[in-house]
């Protein structure tokens, strides 16, 4: 194989792979499409079953930057911000996505335990 051919393999496979972030888009409107604003928290537990939550918090009463983990402080005050919405309530499960990959799902609720909004992340992220 000459130089060209590699180069030109190289190309064709960068091309063909998307970035993380447009995984992480397309994965997290799929989510969404499974668990709509209003989806209630019994409903999203019904469907994880038997696998439990393995994070959950409850906002704190100062809010979400008062929470004691910097990276949750800030993931939450986020979500607020993009979505006008004050969350009351998070939940993270882990799993399989596809072959090789973990993931996690996030779900963000309200304060009567329907969901705001989710999002998709890789488990190594």
């Amino acid at each position: 194989m000459n130089l060209a051919s590699v180069l030109l393999l190289i190309c064709w496979l960068a091309a063909g792979c998307a970035s993380y972030e447009t995984h992480a888009a397309r994965r997290t409107a799929g989510l969404r499409e499974m668990y709509p604003p209003g989806t209630s928290r019994q409903e999203v537990q019904r469907k994880w079953k038997p696998v439990e939550p393995d994070f959950s918090a409850a906002r704190p009463g100062q809010g979400w930057r008062a929470y004691p983990n910097d990276f949750i402080a800030r993931k939450l005050a986020g979500v607020e911000v993009r979505t006008g919405k004050r969350v009351a309530l998070v939940e993270r499960y882990w799993g399989p996505d596809g072959f090789v990959s973990l993931c996690w799902c996030w779900y963000f609720y309200d304060s009567t335990e329907r969901v705001i909004d989710v999002e998709w992340q890789y488990k190594s992220d």
